[in-house]
């Protein structure tokens, strides 16, 4: 039945951007060094914010030619951030980089340790 397939997309999209802003809001304190952390946070606030200005407007068009594509648009944007967000590096007991240089000092430092293997 339509509906209940439906109801299924609308679920499902609506978990998943759940699991998108997150992704947004958590990792970017972690990520990143505390210079550029509240520059990255607040650019993160403005796009999804004009995401939620422009859906409207992509939904009025988009749902007179099908309800499902409709549904489809987002499951796939959502699904695409949840992969981005799975490919982000492990914060967990690691320290926090203070300034962007230490981060690149850390990062090449990591990356010689790599290739000694």
């Amino acid at each position: 039945e339509l509906s209940s397939g439906i109801n299924a997309e609308y679920g499902a999209s609506k978990w998943g951007v759940s699991c998108n802003w997150m992704v947004i809001t958590l990792l970017t304190n972690e990520a990143l060094p505390t210079t550029i952390r509240a520059t990255v946070q607040s650019t993160g606030s403005t796009v999804a914010r004009f995401g939620a200005f422009i859906a409207p407007f992509i939904v009025k068009h988009v749902i007179n030619v099908s309800p499902l594509l409709f549904y489809g648009i987002f499951i796939v944007l959502t699904l695409l951030g949840m992969l981005t967000g799975y490919w982000l590096p492990e914060t967990r007991k690691q320290h926090l980089k203070g300034t962007i240089a230490t981060a690149i000092e850390e990062e090449e430092k990591e990356e010689k340790r790599n290739s000694k293997c």
